[in-house]
């Protein structure tokens, strides 16, 4: 599926939600994707942005619990991958899809 193509038809929300959710624990790559496909929904069709949105939240848990757990550094040994993570929760956070507050520790610690 071509997520960047599909987002200008807000017929496919629900094939684009589905495609996320299928995809499993999500990449940086794909977390960039993700984060971008929401900067692009629309926000009138409240019940998919919310479903990406939740997405978003919950793969932003795992790496914050990993970050916990290893450390991000340990975690996350290539550098570019922590600069798309870090690039992600700055995004979500000027798209205003998760709360700055609750992700600034995480995003300091992605950019050390």
């Amino acid at each position: 599926m071509d997520v960047r193509e599909s987002v200008k038809d807000k017929a496919n929300y629900a094939d684009i939600v589905a495609w996320f959710r299928s995809q499993g624990e999500l990449d940086a790559g794909q977390l960039v994707l993700l984060v971008d496909t929401i900067g692009e929904m629309s926000e009138e069709i409240f019940e998919h942005y919310i479903a990406l949105c939740n997405i978003l939240k919950g793969e932003l848990q795992r790496i914050r619990r990993l970050c916990a757990e290893k450390g991000c550094q340990e975690a996350f040994p290539d550098e570019a991958m922590r600069h798309q993570l870090a690039y992600v929760i700055g995004r979500a956070c000027g798209e205003r899809a998760i709360l700055p507050e609750k992700y600034a520790e995480l995003m300091d610690e992605l950019n050390k």
